[in-house]
């Protein structure tokens, strides 16, 4: 029995080798099965994801920037396009880390840029998707040194990105606006926040029509290595240009309009005075249409295209005289006697007053002690004479005899007291003097030395420089008021319209057409011997009218001045006024004559100025 137990230990302890190497086996089986099934799920199953994961980690997709679209003129002539031009970028693979001193050293000499700023550029992009811009709109020998000189700017990139373009400079910067780089809280018309270095609309007709405008950006796709260094472009998808737009504006009328403004600064300045801003506009009275629109202190848009520095920023935004601002649209004013022909009407159609009765003038109103600019004193004086002479006690008189109520409601029936509706943001409403007003804002009674002050376009009556020119629009045009509009059109990618605008009518006087000719034929008088825009518009060879103001703002003078013309036909009006400059006849009237000059080519319409004049002579007097 003894004899057979080492037998049975070895029978045993073989037994449970054998089981331990089947065991082995079996996990060994089972292991490779388990592998098999999830290579076979990562292979077969999630096969495109994990291609998908792959690519990603040796491709690069880099946006491609669309040109934005082109505005023309009513003519046809470039007021804002885009060209080419030279980018020096920092490619995506490297932009978590910081460029070697050496290296950074030598790209800020060559583009005359502090180290500190482009490292700033670095640190301030890394989060932002796509490469980098270091620097924009650079030179040709700039962008040709660094491609010949790879050694000394390894990874760094030069490209090549639309840059827009404004060949008229500050003429009209603040309505034709400008652009800027897309920051993170900006987002596209669908909602979805745009890619890196993205151009879109700050400003004017940029902003107000970027959707149409800014195109749809395209992509580039780089194959890198594992160093992340690009070694194969592989494609991407296309870009769409955005859409070209039609204005309404003169490109001529618009450049004349601004050399004028500057022009009669320098006149301005040499005697003394020196206004703290000036604009003017120009509309089609029997449309609505913006011929021109100019504001004074202006700036460069192309500026902000090249990337602005901050030097120029800095002169722009602590200019104390507001450059970015739009003074025809965004700055209120008191009308002055601008606002005569409003007070003229309701009177006239109120039947407090006829064209002919006659209002004793002798420097001063006889109720209350409220008198003529300069101590003027014209005697017995009739509404023709009054509005070409500017006469306030006659106003004062008609102005008490109508009051207050009637003289708002007339000018709210004007368009006063609320925007125009022109396609641009920041429009201004201005404000109507009235006893609600008053009793609103500072809780106090109305007098009547404020209906006086109200009818000669004082008092806490404002409006804004396009106002003025749809007041006077509509009384060229025989009573009817047009919505101000800058774009005409907007085309597809194929030239074929894809949206037209068109006039429209957004009211009506309520006076007869006596009480229109009669304001009508006095504004022609303003325009003649003896009126205050007879000095420059006398012997000018078309038939005009229009209206002198000068208005007092915290103890200094605004000028204004306001004309239409052909007179039996009209074409254009103009609005023009200069800040804290005095009389209007002598600081925004010179200003008027060169845009009438500029549209008309002066003297086309001479042939028909004397039989138009010696007709309204007989009829006015």
């Amino acid at each position: 029995m003894k004899k057979h137990v080492p037998e049975m230990l070895e029978g045993l302890l073989k037994n449970k080798e054998e089981s331990r190497y089947a065991g082995m086996i079996y996990a060994a089986i089972i292991l490779l099965i388990l592998l098999c099934l999830r290579l076979f799920f990562m292979q077969v199953i999630e096969g495109t994801y994990y291609k998908q994961k792959a690519d990603g980690n040796r491709m690069r997709t880099l946006p491609v920037l669309a040109p934005r679209g082109i505005m023309y003129d009513r003519n046809g002539v470039l007021l804002v396009g885009s060209r080419s031009s030279y980018s020096v970028t920092l490619p995506v693979d490297r932009k978590g880390n910081n460029l070697p001193d050496e290296e950074l050293s030598r790209l800020a000499t060559l583009l005359n840029v502090s180290e500190a700023t482009l490292r700033q550029r670095i640190e301030e992009n890394k989060s932002n998707f796509g490469a980098i811009y270091l620097a924009r709109d650079v030179s040709l020998s700039i962008a040709t040194e660094i491609e010949e000189k790879k050694g000394d700017f390894p990874g760094i990139e030069v490209e090549v990105h639309p840059v827009r373009v404004y060949p008229y400079g500050d003429a009209g910067a603040q309505m034709l606006g400008y652009v800027g780089e897309a920051g993170p809280d900006d987002r596209d018309e669908n909602g979805e926040p745009y890619t890196t270095s993205t151009l879109i609309g700050r400003a004017g007709i940029e902003n107000k029509y970027n959707k149409y405008l800014e195109g749809k950006n395209g992509t580039r796709m780089i194959e890198v290595n594992a160093s992340g260094q690009p070694v194969n472009y592989a494609g991407g998808t296309s870009i769409t240009p955005g859409n070209n737009i039609r204005l309404t504006i003169d490109a001529s009328l618009q450049k004349a309009t601004c050399d004028a403004i500057k022009k009669q600064l320098g006149v301005l300045h040499k005697m003394g005075i020196f206004p703290t801003g000036a604009s003017a506009v120009a509309l089609d009275p029997y449309s609505g249409a913006v011929l021109a629109m100019v504001s004074w202190p202006s700036f460069d848009p192309n500026q902000f295209s090249r990337g602005i520095t901050d030097k120029e920023w800095n002169q722009i935004i602590n200019n104390q005289n507001h450059p970015l601002q739009n003074r025809n649209i965004s700055s209120m004013y008191p009308p002055g006697s601008t606002f005569k022909p409003i007070t003229g009407a309701a009177a006239l159609e109120a039947k407090v007053v006829t064209p002919e009765e006659k209002i004793f003038d002798n420097g001063k109103h006889w109720i209350i002690d409220k008198r003529n600019s300069e101590g003027e004193a014209f005697g017995w004086i009739n509404f023709y004479d009054a509005m070409a002479k500017s006469d306030n006690v006659y106003f004062y008189e008609i102005g008490r005899r109508l009051g207050i109520d009637r003289l708002s409601q007339m000018s709210r029936d004007f368009g006063l007291g609320s925007v125009t509706g022109i396609d641009l943001f920041d429009e201004a409403e201005g404000n109507v003097a009235s006893e609600k007003y008053k009793r609103k804002v500072f809780n106090q009674d109305w007098y009547l030395g404020e209906t006086f002050d109200a009818a000669i376009g004082q008092s806490f009556t404002l409006v804004t420089p396009l106002q003025m020119a749809v007041v006077y629009s509509a009384i060229a045009n025989g009573g009817f008021r047009y919505k101000p509009y800058v774009v005409s059109r907007i085309d597809n990618l194929d030239g074929t319209p894809k949206k037209i605008f068109t006039p429209q009518k957004i009211g009506t006087l309520p006076l007869s057409r006596a009480t229109l000719t009669v304001v009508q034929k006095s504004l022609w008088g303003v325009m003649q011997e003896g009126g205050t825009g007879s000095s420059l518009f006398e012997t000018y060879p078309i038939a005009l009218a229009g209206k002198s103001g000068t208005a007092e703002t915290n103890g200094l003078d605004n000028g204004w001045f306001i004309a239409y013309g052909p007179f039996d036909k009209p074409e254009i009006v103009i609005a023009c006024m200069f800040e804290h400059a005095g009389f209007g006849a002598n600081s925004a009237a010179p200003v008027v004559k060169s845009m009438l000059d500029a549209y008309f080519h002066y003297g086309e319409y001479a042939l028909s100025k004397n039989s138009i004049d010696k007709q309204m002579k007989k009829e006015v007097h």
